[in-house]
């Protein structure tokens, strides 16, 4: 039914883009009130060059039938360690993958699509229901020279079992959520709850024209009197870029060029697991916040300045892309470029025939996803081997000289250019750690307007681990920066404030221009309900309306039924959002974020009994993470079994070093008698970050036992506060 309905679509697509019957009369054309969707191919007669540049183009081929746009005859028997598949094509063209690699016995499935080109192509599989998955099998299209023409498995020699999260036939592998909204054109997921099935539709197969230039059945009807977007300048560039080239979280369908990004998705900031802590790339977090980090961007370099918008492809080999701009006579368009010979060994210190002559060697260094695919860091940032030795993250030096140490680079580049600059990744490295001392650079880089505003954020999310004076001042700011990244990143930092200023500082944003703005101002203020004027409730019951309808939007995922629990829970709907977290553990079985609210909805519901088997499961799947361990030991307490919840919270402190627990461990030493082992543990974490609470718990507990000296050094500490 999947496959019928697609082929449908891609007809209705075909025939809007001008094709006729010979001999049948034309209808009178109607011209639509809104523009609709007519295909590439109806492009094609008026803009010949551009269409054939976008035939050789990753976006012409980012999805096809499986019958006409694989790089491999699929008819072949695959073996890989214990596994067997097998790819059986008709003499129609239909492809049906048999494998051993399922739940239970080997199963056969049709083939719909192939996925992606080059240097790898994965295949779409109908599992039923509308579900498609990728296989984590893959066909390495590179060249045999540099490795490839061959099958392998994108969990490398790991074998992945058929209940892992990270098997091709689990959601973390799902066509429909993860790949659909960018590898096709005007994509609607179409997902029933009730059912949990899919009817994932789209308005061409592929990234077409019209992905980025938006519908275009006006511009065919009356060419001259309603042209298609151009995308001329640099925002409006990223903002059509963005969508496909961010990791991103998605908030609402239908965008199209021209609209607001920030109104249909939400951006990841420099967040630990996405980029290293000086910015450079970490997991697959594709361009945009990378290219945000640089001076290219903030002097209004463009795309299209390197690549040509239609094939993608750059504008020029080698180093000659770089010294379009980068010369000894500048460029008029860029005039704060230094004119230089920046081409020659003088200035990039290796043999002008060598790789490391190469620009993009140096400044932009690569690293290599689905273990075939290097992707450039557009950051272009100079090599940093002295962060290497500090913060111990990657630099361009040492991924060629590995026979050398980062110390050894380091020198070489200072002995060459001098003693390198502060760079704000040794301020976030600190300030993810939580170290007090990083506290006033941190305002400082949240309020310099001359940093990157995704850095500026990515500084400001952090200032929720303090609590001094100088970095409200900067969430204050924050929220009333232009840029709605900024103002996104003051939002998480609002969250270290207690309800009532939360609330007073920051509801005007639930009324934010951009929807990503608003929702994450209904996010951090959705447990504020509390003596809110009527109008004030009204306001916060129209965001989290808004909230649910974005969350809704991944009803097919755990994460999206857990957010729909909270909004739920926000109007003490206690029913509604167990359904909702128990709709999450059916989708998936090992989201523990489910298992944890669900275990305290239980508490607060008077049902709390019900809960010690969901945290010891959370337990069992992540046995150090320090919320599911804190959550364990005060279920044990409430059960009247302190003995067995003190050594939780010890490791809980341990192995996330984070105040909050630290609070809840001391209080609980004292609970059983040991105020010098609960000054011990508030010592440790006050000696990392000073904290208003902390301090008073501490001075609490030495008042009262008679600790007089340690009493007034804590009272003193606060009157600094």
């Amino acid at each position: 039914m999947m496959r019928a309905l697609i082929l449908i679509v891609v007809a209705v697509c075909s025939g809007c883009a001008g094709e006729e019957n010979v001999g049948a009369e034309k209808p009178a054309a109607v011209a639509p009130t809104v523009a609709t969707f007519v295909g590439s191919e109806a492009c094609k007669s008026c803009h010949a060059s551009e269409y054939e540049a976008w035939q050789t183009s990753h976006h012409r081929h980012a999805m096809q039938p499986a019958a006409v746009g694989t790089r491999v005859e699929l008819n072949a028997e695959i073996e890989i360690g214990d596994r067997t598949t097998r790819f059986t094509q008709s003499a129609g063209g239909d492809v049906v993958i048999t494998t051993d690699d399922v739940a239970g016995p080997a199963a056969s499935f049709p083939v719909v699509y192939a996925f992606g080109t080059t240097p790898l192509q994965q295949f779409l599989v109908d599992v039923g229901g509308g579900k498609l998955q990728a296989t984590s099998l893959a066909w390495d299209s590179r060249p045999a020279t540099d490795g490839g023409q061959r099958w392998f498995e994108l969990g490398a020699d790991e074998v992945i079992a058929p209940d892992d999260v990270l098997h091709w036939t689990q959601p973390s592998h799902n066509w429909n959520f993860m790949c659909a909204d960018c590898h096709s054109t005007a994509v609607k997921k179409n997902y029933d709850v009730a059912t949990r099935t899919y009817a994932t539709t789209f308005a061409e197969v592929t990234v077409g024209c019209e992905a980025c230039h938006g519908p275009s059945s006006k511009h065919l009807q009356t060419p001259e009197a309603e042209l298609p977007l151009r995308l001329a300048d640099q925002s409006q560039q990223i903002n059509n870029c963005a969508p496909c080239h961010s990791r991103r979280s998605q908030l609402a369908e239908g965008f199209s060029a021209g609209a607001d990004y920030f109104d249909y998705y939400l951006p990841s900031l420099l967040d630990p697991g996405l980029y290293h802590a000086d910015g450079q790339i970490l997991d697959e977090v594709y361009v945009y916040g990378s290219f945000l980090q640089s001076k290219m961007h903030q002097q209004g370099v463009k795309c299209s300045d390197c690549h040509e918008p239609h094939s993608g492809q750059t504008r020029f080999v080698g180093n000659a892309l770089c010294t379009q701009c980068h010369n000894e006579t500048g460029r008029v368009d860029f005039p704060t470029l230094t004119p230089k010979l920046y081409d020659s060994q003088e200035h990039h210190l290796h043999s002008v025939d060598s790789d490391g002559a190469g620009c993009i060697s140096c400044h932009m260094a690569d690293a290599t996803y689905m273990l075939v695919d290097p992707r450039r860091d557009h950051s272009f940032r100079i090599p940093r081997p002295d962060l290497t030795q500090m913060l111990e993250v990657p630099n361009a030096c040492n991924q060629c000289h590995i026979d050398k140490d980062a110390a050894w680079a380091a020198d070489v580049l200072a002995d060459r250019f001098g003693a390198p600059d502060l760079h704000y990744g040794m301020i976030l490295a600190g300030a993810r750690a939580g170290e007090l001392h990083f506290e006033q650079a941190l305002a400082q880089i949240a309020t310099d307007v001359n940093t990157s505003a995704i850095v500026r954020a990515t500084a400001l999310s952090l200032t929720a681990g303090y609590s001094r004076r100088m970095t409200s001042t900067a969430i204050e700011a924050g929220l009333m920066d232009p840029n709605p990244l900024v103002r996104i990143g003051a939002l998480r930092g609002a969250e270290r404030w207690v309800p009532d200023r939360r609330w007073r500082q920051t509801k005007r944003l639930l009324e934010d221009e951009v929807l990503a703005v608003r929702i994450e101002a209904a996010r951090i203020l959705m447990p504020v309900r509390q003596d809110l004027a009527p109008a004030d409730q009204r306001l916060l019951g129209e965001s989290l309306d808004a909230y649910l309808k974005v969350a809704s939007l991944t009803a097919d995922r755990a994460e999206g039924q857990t957010n729909i629990a909270l909004v739920h829970l926000a109007r003490n709907d206690i029913a509604a959002a167990e359904a909702s977290l128990i709709e999450a553990m059916k989708l998936n079985p090992q989201w523990v974020p489910a298992l944890v609210n669900l275990a305290d909805l239980y508490r607060a519901s008077g049902r709390d009994v019900l809960g010690g088997d969901l945290l010891t499961q959370a337990l069992q799947l992540v046995p150090a993470n320090g919320e599911v361990l804190v959550a364990q030991a005060l279920w044990l307490v409430r059960q009247n079994r302190t003995d067995e919840a003190l050594p939780l919270l010890k490791t809980a402190w341990q192995v996330s070093q984070e105040t909050r627990f630290a609070y809840v461990y001391a209080v609980a030493l004292n609970g059983a008698a040991d105020p010098q082992g609960a000054l011990a543990v508030l010592d440790a974490a006050l000696s990392r970050r000073a904290d208003q609470q902390l301090l008073q718990t501490a001075f609490s507990i030495a008042r009262d036992a008679g600790l007089n000296a340690q009493a007034g050094r804590y009272a003193a500490e606060l009157q600094q506060q």
